[in-house]
């Protein structure tokens, strides 16, 4: 009952923060439009808010890898001076976490290094990212080959840590993300509670967590996130909304 009541606490205090503080950074995040994906890239906290992309076969499904061997982490030249991220993430115990996988990038090779630009990346536990997010990224892969088109939406709510020489890499208390199946109308929604290494919930040897203990409805995340759904689009107030955002 109390870890219930801690975990409720915990969901408040997050929207708590989105009501609060969108209002007063909004003008802080900037939208960058790369080949495969746009972010709405905090400049302050240096981590997306949201990153919005499409996915279809013809992106990924290619007989030879177009994207190069041995690609890091980088600068996004549109965001330079936010972006320079590298240090940060170094001996911080946490991964540099892509939000749009490489390996759905893999088709064009100026998307694959677009990949990597830290417009596209935001710190999360290595369980967390090497387990449930990757396997996520294996989902939206799936149900892309087979309705030959999904939206996809993952974002970030909160403030749990900060990384980086600086302190000034956010570690956000939530992560989420919404696989949206145009010809169905079909949301498919993610919500994980990005625990730092250091707390007493966090557990790199837990093997029986899967994404069915994350899936929640899409009012679930538009509460969360301060975010709002319709026929795949997403509205916020920080959104420019267009049909590919």
């Amino acid at each position: 009952m109390q870890k219930g009541i801690l975990k409720s606490t915990s969901v408040l205090m997050a929207i708590l923060f989105v009501v609060f503080s969108f209002n007063s950074y909004g003008q802080d995040i900037v939208k960058i439009r790369n080949q495969n994906y746009t972010s709405y890239f905090s400049k302050s906290r240096h981590i997306p808010v949201l990153v919005v992309y499409a996915l279809t076969p013809d992106m990924f499904n290619c007989i030879k890898m177009k994207g190069e061997n041995g690609i890091k982490l980088d600068t996004d030249p549109q965001l330079a001076d936010a972006t320079e991220l590298k240090d940060d993430y170094t001996n911080s115990m946490f991964e540099d976490a892509q939000m749009m996988a490489p390996e759905e990038n893999t088709c064009d090779k100026d998307a694959y290094v677009e990949s990597y630009y830290f417009t596209n990346v935001m710190p999360m536990p290595k369980n967390l990212y090497k387990n449930l997010w990757e396997k996520l990224h294996e989902k939206e892969i799936v149900k892309a080959k087979k309705f030959k088109k999904v939206k996809v939406f993952a974002g970030t709510v909160g403030r749990n840590w900060v990384i980086g020489a600086n302190h000034n890499v956010v570690v956000p208390e939530w992560c989420w993300k919404v696989i949206y199946i145009p010809s169905t109308d079909e949301y498919l929604c993610y919500q994980f509670h990005n625990i730092e290494p250091s707390s007493p919930d966090y557990n790199p040897k837990d093997s029986k967590d899967n994404l069915a203990n994350h899936k929640v409805d899409v009012n679930t995340i538009e509460s969360l996130a301060g975010v709002h759904f319709v026929n795949g689009i997403i509205s916020a107030s920080y959104v420019t909304v267009t049909p590919n955002n």
